[in-house]
């Protein structure tokens, strides 16, 4: 069965938050009515979603001062989504839409700010709207995707129709990020890591290799074998940021599950679990159960047994180990707990 609750695997993940853009011109004369003001084409400043965080290229104490300092009624809007809080963004939006009906802004805000709270089917209804009077709106087909894989009871054909959907966002808008990333996953998720792989690569140059994005690639790789390169992507990641839990959390994968080396996989996530300054709880813990599960069978074995496969007589070459990471590995080994 799909885990498609996990998808961003941070991603937390994947953490980049997921954006709309807009951008900052008031001047120019609506051509519709409700159509927004703000240029979606140009300077992006707000949001899309993966439907776990918002993409955002602020921090929220940011959008905290914009949305205190700022007279523009669609950015106080954007704003309430940047800080992350949902119920305001919905009720501000729901309030400004019996103003003006059918404003792109208010309704796009709106149908995130829904998705954000796990009501999809009203996200829906509302991306719905947008695409019936702002066609074009480059965050209603990610809604639509978000819905559809997220509805009761999804089958193989949704996760197949919400592929559709997230395809139509990402190629019909060069700003869209967060649809890619939930396209990639999905991809993931339904055992075509190639194309996950190849999309989470699309992404990178859209979102300034992000995070989220070469965690996705790197995971993707890891899932094809390329344990090389994987390292390679996590240990970028890991230079960036050296609190970074899901680098140090796949690195640790990649060393027990694709070559086998216990002690590199116990050095990783020593580190993850012992280090004051990584936050993510849910991560730290997994961490730990992964290294008392390897020290376990580390220590398990009799002394001489384990220093033989340390330390091979001379003469005799050691056996390349042969890779053992298969693709529900990486998920599984500390999902049995």
């Amino acid at each position: 069965m799909l885990k498609l609750k996990h998808l961003m695997l941070g991603l937390g993940i994947l953490a980049l938050p997921a954006c709309t853009t807009t951008g900052g011109s008031s001047d120019a004369p609506a051509a519709r009515r409700g159509a927004s003001t703000l240029a979606y084409s140009k300077a992006p400043i707000v949001h899309q979603t993966n439907g776990q965080n918002i993409m955002r290229k602020l921090d929220r104490d940011s959008w905290v001062q914009i949305r205190n300092s700022t007279k523009n009624e669609h950015i106080r809007l954007y704003a309430a989504l940047g800080a992350a809080e949902w119920d305001v963004s919905v009720s501000d939006a729901r309030a400004y839409l019996q103003k003006h009906p059918q404003d792109e802004v208010a309704l796009t805000v709106l149908a995130i700010g829904l998705a954000m709270k796990k009501n999809y089917s009203m996200a829906a209804y509302y991306a719905n709207l947008l695409n019936q009077y702002h066609p074009g709106n480059p965050e209603v087909h990610n809604l639509l995707g978000l819905a559809t894989m997220n509805k009761p009871g999804a089958s193989f054909e949704d996760f197949q129709t919400a592929k559709d959907y997230f395809e139509k966002a990402f190629d019909g808008s060069s700003q869209q990020i967060a649809s890619g990333l939930n396209l990639a996953h999905l991809n993931l998720e339904m055992g075509n890591a190639e194309a996950a792989r190849d999309i989470f690569q699309a992404v990178r140059p859209r979102c300034g290799d992000c995070t989220e994005a070469m965690m996705g690639y790197g995971i993707s790789l890891s899932r094809l074998r390329d344990f090389a390169k994987a390292e390679e992507v996590f240990g970028e990641i890991l230079k960036r940021d050296a609190h970074s839990a899901y680098a140090r959390f796949y690195l640790a994968l990649v060393a027990k599950y694709g070559r086998n080396d216990n002690k590199a996989a116990i050095t990783h996530l020593t580190a993850l679990v012992e280090d004051p300054e990584i936050k993510n709880v849910e991560m730290q813990r997994k961490g730990n159960f992964l290294l008392r599960r390897i020290q376990a069978e580390v220590y398990a074995q009799p002394k001489d047994t384990a220093i033989a496969k340390e330390k091979p007589s001379k003469g005799s070459k050691k056996p390349a180990s042969e890779s053992m990471l298969v693709p529900d590995d990486l998920e599984q080994a500390i999902n049995a707990e």
